[in-house]
């Protein structure tokens, strides 16, 4: 009597669970699919956005190589203007420029921990002086004084990073300008513990300016910054701070900030530098005379110009063309000790003209020269048969120590 009520019931409750079940599934779905969209279009934004940035990258690298390049030209050639302080400012701006934007293609790497650090000899004294004379202009525009300590007590010669070093001092220099109007920078750089033949050395900055508040202390030092206080600041955000940690952390350094209000503010880097053995061996000049041949291949007649120019002053004789085909049989016809490879050449691209110099030369080192983002060529690079790769606009102790490890009797 009462059993078909209850089963009444209980079937409007199953159909009304199972109408209720498909709406939710069809929600879901469509939440699904907005989803799977959404995560489709941020990838291809992301896509085109690492494609903009490598694309802007290689547009900037072709004037900066021609900056560089004949900066360089220009102290070799006339020695008497090495000491120039306006000319060694331009050198170092270049180097710092092509520095940053190497960097800010590696964000991906910075954020995975995975930087490489090449280590070479660095004139401490001269760097530091170098970063203070890039800030010289800004000075003047801004009322404010930079002043330079160094410590006698620092060794003339160090191993180290230069460009790394460079950076984050530029970024911490900087943001002292940044809060500082008609005042004074001391940049005082410092050794504080020596042990063996490590240096444990203090970069100190501190300023007289606004005192640095702890959300300031976080647009210096945190990820991101505040865009709208920076457009007000006249040298703007500088580096990404999540780019400066990341720096600092490669070559095992430290950022300490200390803050007093009665005084301005004072922050500082601190990191170990290793002093130059001077019994080590450094002599890897070739004992004959007789000239090693370079072919040097580029579109750019004023990158063949630079190359040949670093070439020529360490006893090579060489060739340059401006093309793969004719390329391919200068490698034909003559033997070469080195072939310096461009990858971005019309008709026939580096890569294409290394592949089909290896049909019958497997042993010259060929090395890529390249502004492209080398994460997009690596294993088109290691196919074609290339040996290693630069990137330009590159610095010429960086080439020629490639050079040196690819044909050891070299210079």
């Amino acid at each position: 009597m009462y059993i078909f009520p209850i089963i009444i019931v209980l079937l409007a409750v199953v159909i009304f669970l199972g109408f209720r079940y498909i709406s939710l599934a069809s929600k879901l779905k469509r939440k699904n699919d907005e989803l799977s969209t959404l995560i489709s279009s941020t990838e291809k934004k992301e896509q085109k956005n690492q494609e903009f940035i490598s694309s802007l990258s290689q547009e900037l690298r072709t004037p900066l190589y021609g900056i560089m390049g004949l900066t360089n030209i220009l102290v070799n050639e006339h020695p008497e203007l090495s000491d120039n302080k306006n000319l060694k400012s331009l050198k170092f701006s270049g180097d710092y420029l092509l520095t940053l934007i190497n960097n800010v293609l590696q964000v991906n790497v910075l954020e995975t921990e995975k930087i490489e650090v090449d280590k070479q000899q660095i004139d401490l004294r001269e760097l530091t002086q170098n970063v203070v004379n890039s800030f010289s202009y800004a000075t003047e525009n801004s009322g404010n004084t930079l002043n330079l300590e160094f410590d006698d007590e620092i060794p003339e010669k160090l191993i180290g990073n230069s460009s790394i070093l460079s950076q984050i001092l530029m970024n911490l220099i900087s943001n002292a300008l940044r809060f500082t109007k008609n005042g004074n920078i001391v940049f005082s750089v410092n050794l504080i513990t020596k042990k063996g033949s490590m240096n444990n050395i203090s970069f100190k900055i501190k300023h007289d300016g606004n005192e640095i508040t702890k959300e300031d202390e976080r647009s210096i030092y945190q990820e991101f910054i505040d865009i709208d206080k920076v457009k007000k600041s006249y040298l703007g955000s500088g580096l990404n701070s999540l780019i400066v940690r990341g720096l600092a952390k490669s070559i095992e350094g430290e950022i300490i900030v200390q803050n007093n209000s009665h005084a301005g503010s004072e922050y500082a880097f601190v990191v170990d530098l290793e002093t130059v053995n001077e019994n080590a061996s450094t002599n890897n000049e070739s004992t004959g005379n007789e000239k090693q041949k370079a072919l040097i291949v580029d579109d750019n007649k004023l990158n063949l110009l630079v190359a040949n120019k670093i070439l020529s002053k360490e006893n090579f004789e060489c060739t340059t063309i401006d093309n793969g085909f004719d390329a391919i049989e200068l490698a034909k016809d003559n033997s070469y000790d080195i072939i310096l490879m461009d990858i971005n050449m019309p008709k026939l691209n580096g890569i294409g003209t290394t592949k089909r110099i290896r049909e019958f030369d497997h042993k010259t080192p060929i090395i890529a020269l390249t502004a492209v983002d080398v994460t997009q060529l690596n294993r088109q690079i290691m196919q074609a048969g290339l040996n290693d790769y630069i990137l330009k606009p590159y610095d010429k102790n960086i080439l020629l120590e490639m050079i040196h490890k690819h044909i050891p009797n070299s210079f």
